[in-house]
């Protein structure tokens, strides 16, 4: 006779419980943000949902309608916000010793949410639109984009690209970000001089975990693709992928209600 121990059953019944919750998040998710769940398909929503258990559970948040609040700003600040140095305020939040729980944590981040939005979207998104339009014809233009791997200058794009998130943030948290990307850039093997600008704009973008994030998979199609054999290749495939991504998200911003997802 088998004997399954107190802890493999438990392990049983939280394997069970996440499936279950990922079930029911699936609807939400098509609901919440129902362009992007289709364009990553139903497996790429699931792994989504995955990421954000874990990474809200190591803020020990284990509540369903609070990890399901953790999910949806997966979808509007990017996979790994929790740990982007643009998104210095969320990730401050989930480590707040001082808050007793984590309701009171979800609560504080629920706030200060609102107060983001508000500042950087503006009204009816007019500033998000606008900022996707200015993105746009910075990754058209090889030149402008490599300018983005000098810190100084990069602070600077990024300021006439979307003064209000810029403004928002502060300087510091973005020079950690135009750093980080340096770096980022030599690990997926594209550091030329417009590959590292667009990791700096990738990672502005779409958040600094933008090459892992199951958000985005076509990013990590591309990068991974063994039909690619350069770095020059692998760069300017990246550039027409982020074209392409950009065109279509600023139609889908053009149409879209204040504050809503798709």
């Amino acid at each position: 006779m088998i004997r399954v121990r107190e802890k493999q059953l438990g392990e049983i019944e939280q394997a069970l419980a996440l499936e279950l919750f990922e079930d029911e998040m699936m609807g939400h998710v098509h609901a919440f943000a129902p362009r992007h769940a289709a364009v990553i398909g139903d497996a790429g929503a699931r792994a989504v949902v995955a990421l954000g258990v874990a990474r809200a559970r190591a803020h020990g948040v284990t509540n369903p309608g609070f990890l399901r609040f953790h999910v949806e700003l997966m979808f509007m600040l990017g996979g790994m916000f929790d740990t982007d140095p643009a998104q210095p305020w969320a990730g401050e939040i989930l480590r707040d010793a001082s808050l007793p729980d984590q309701a009171a944590r979800i609560d504080r981040l629920y706030e200060a949410t609102i107060l983001y939005l508000d500042a950087v979207e503006g009204p009816a998104g007019v500033y998000s639109v606008e900022a996707m339009r200015r993105l746009l014809d910075l990754v058209r233009d090889s030149a402008a984009t490599a300018e983005l791997r000098f810190e100084e200058k990069a602070l600077a794009v990024m300021a006439r690209i979307y003064p209000q998130r810029c403004a928002y943030v502060g300087d510091a948290p973005l020079r950690e970000l135009v750093r980080r990307a340096v770096a980022e850039a030599a690990r997926l093997d594209v550091a030329t001089d417009v590959g590292a600008g667009l990791v700096v704009g990738l990672m502005f973008g779409m958040g600094h975990g933008f090459a892992d994030d199951p958000l985005f998979p076509w990013v990590q199609a591309t990068l991974r693709d063994p039909a690619i054999k350069t770095r020059e290749r692998r760069v300017a495939r990246l550039q027409k992928r982020v074209e392409i991504y950009v065109d279509r998200a600023l139609a889908h911003l053009e149409r879209r209600p204040a504050h809503g997802q798709g």
